[in-house]
């Protein structure tokens, strides 16, 4: 294993194959080897195995080697693999499983595709071939299926081999999402947080060869590893139901991270003096504006269809909370009272209804002018407010303060 990537490496993508292998002792020999005729850097994890597995892997010369003394799961596997390689400084990684499903003669066409775009999630389309092994097992046709559609509903990308492990990932940009999944949902963890973090995720055609039953080894457990899977598709089906897409796909790892990138995002959007004025504003007429429990939902369609800055515009709706609103209350009504005769209603012999319905039009009148009058003097007040703030951004920027 080189220690250091070469002055070549660095001119481009500087690949490394990351191989998780779990009691496979009778392929995986077969599967390095496969993997050193296209890569000199291979980074096999030995996740706990029971056969003489680590026996086979203590032959082999240049590999890297990481052993854990109990089985943990592929994914704490690919999280190690990808830790180390991030420590080797390595741009790019190849995913291959030691059980020999994953033809290694195609390695070549991730290596064209991570140099044609670096910065994707590439997965594998298996398109598979019967001639020298198995039809794939009933369960595995399922699971494709069932991952392939939670992984459209959940992302909009339409993928047709969502449980595929050969892939390559961009190094930098997945350990950015975090993903904590332990063992086979880590897989689908990583393309719905890719997915949602700007990183594109795109398939290649490979093939695959299922071994004869009689030689298969699959650590696949049918329920408790379908149920973790399942587990991921739904917790991200009810985010994505529940939360603003802006909320899932604006960068960051957590969702204390995305919050804070999505207020810094609203803060910055539409601040133009005039827009900033007009958006505080806007916010102040549906403050003072008669449909009280309506204001903030229409609030918020006015924002998207005016380009508002939001946080600015949920700054001057907030002229209608609870301290101020009684203010607002008596002011409108004095309004309406200059403004319309005093014998407006006439209800002969019910002087409290008639009073009733004379202030509730008082107010709901009043209530209009004041908004307009209140929304039109906000924004010649904050105009020139935000022009200053303005140009003291400008000064900072160019270091005259």
């Amino acid at each position: 294993m080189n220690e250091e990537i070469t002055e070549n490496q660095i001119a481009g993508p500087s690949i490394v194959a990351v191989i998780p292998t779990y009691n496979n002792a009778g392929t995986i020999a077969d599967v390095i080897g496969g993997v050193k005729r296209f890569l000199t850097d291979i980074i096999v994890m030995d996740d706990g195995s029971t056969d003489n597995t680590a026996d086979v892997l203590s032959q082999l010369n240049g590999i890297e080697i990481i052993n854990f003394p109990q089985n943990r799961g592929k994914g704490c596997a690919l999280r190690a693999g990808f830790e180390k390689a991030a420590e080797l400084g390595f741009s790019h990684v190849i995913t291959v499983d030691g059980d020999g499903q994953h033809l290694t003669d195609d390695i070549p066409l991730f290596m064209e595709k991570i140099q044609a775009e670096s910065g994707t999630l590439w997965v594998g389309n298996r398109i598979l071939s019967y001639e020298k092994g198995d039809k794939p097992p009933v369960r595995s046709n399922f699971g494709r299926r069932f991952g392939n559609f939670w992984y459209r509903f959940n992302t909009g990308i339409r993928l047709h081999d969502t449980q595929c492990g050969f892939r390559a990932y961009p190094l930098k940009e997945i350990m950015l999402l975090k993903c904590k999944g332990e063992r086979y949902e880590y897989e689908q963890e990583v393309l719905i947080k890719a997915a949602w973090n700007g990183v594109p995720v795109k398939e290649l055609p490979v093939r695959l060869y299922y071994l004869p039953a009689e030689k298969e080894v699959s650590h696949f457990r049918p329920v408790r590893d379908f149920m973790r899977i399942s587990m991921v598709n739904s917790k991200a089906a009810i985010k994505r139901i529940f939360l603003p897409v802006t909320v899932l796909e604006v960068p960051g790892a957590t969702w204390r991270e995305k919050i804070v990138a999505l207020a810094k995002h609203e803060l910055r959007a539409n601040t133009s003096p005039k827009k900033a004025a007009s958006s505080v504003s806007v916010g102040v007429f549906m403050g003072i504006f008669p449909i009280h429990g309506l204001q903030v939902i229409t609030l918020m369609g006015l924002s998207v269809l005016l380009r508002l800055n939001r946080p600015l515009a949920f700054l001057g709706v907030s002229v209608s909370s609870a301290p101020f609103l009684p203010f607002l209350i008596i002011i409108a009504v004095a309004i309406g009272k200059v403004v319309l005769p005093e014998n407006l209603v006439a209800i002969n012999g019910q002087n409290t209804a008639r009073t009733i319905a004379q202030g509730a039009i008082e107010f709901v009148v009043g209530s209009i002018i004041l908004s307009i009058v209140a929304s039109i003097a906000t924004y010649f007040i904050t105009v020139p407010l935000f022009k200053k703030l303005a140009e003291i951004r400008r000064l900072k920027k160019q270091g005259s303060l």
